[in-house]
């Protein structure tokens, strides 16, 4: 079987860009955070475009506006935490999506951070789950780059999810929880 390709003329109409941003925010989306950086250069960035990579070794890929504070923070960091936010976590998720947001760990109150210790990537606490990723390759994709990241650690420890459909955020249906580590760069469990 063969398949064709079509591809659009190279300046499609602004209707039909308008037409397919208006259906994909009838795709369901989880709503997730990027957090690197520790102390005062923790950066957190609210992303839409977040999922896997199929294959082995685990990993994530993630589009981020180029030149972005958020694709700086997260391509320029040796570990990202991907953080799921959960239902009642809207006000973080804003927080996190507006550009003029401080940076370090001050922006939030501290009970909002898990892993606050000097030398680790800051979590959100109460999110239904964590990646912990290191940030493999980065490629440009028109205005953004998609970051592709080996996951190294993973925690899912229950709940419902925040997600975004219509624009508009919504609680997901909740889940039990588990726990993956995966084998560092050096065959270390990790």
């Amino acid at each position: 079987m063969t398949l064709a390709t079509r591809r659009p003329p190279a300046s499609a109409p602004a209707t039909a860009e308008a037409a397919v941003i208006n259906t994909m925010r009838h795709f369901v989306t989880g709503v997730t955070v990027l957090t690197c950086g520790v102390g005062d250069e923790a950066e957190g960035v609210t992303v839409s475009t977040f999922g896997t990579v199929p294959g082995n070794p685990p990993m994530v890929c993630v589009m981020l506006r180029a030149g972005s504070r958020g694709l700086r923070a997260v391509a320029g960091s040796g570990v990202f935490v991907a953080n799921s936010l959960a239902a009642g976590q809207e006000p973080l998720a804003r927080h996190f999506a507006r550009r003029t947001r401080p940076s370090g760990l001050g922006q939030l109150p501290p009970e909002a951070w898990l892993g606050v210790r000097a030398d680790e990537v800051p979590r959100i606490s109460g999110a239904v789950a964590w990646l912990e990723c290191s940030p493999e390759l980065t490629v440009p994709v028109g205005d953004h780059e998609l970051v592709v990241a080996r996951v190294v650690a993973a925690v899912h420890r229950g709940g419902a999810p925040l997600v975004n459909f219509a624009d508009e955020l919504h609680a997901g249906p909740s889940a039990s929880a588990s726990t993956f580590r995966h084998a560092g760069r050096d065959g270390e469990e990790t």
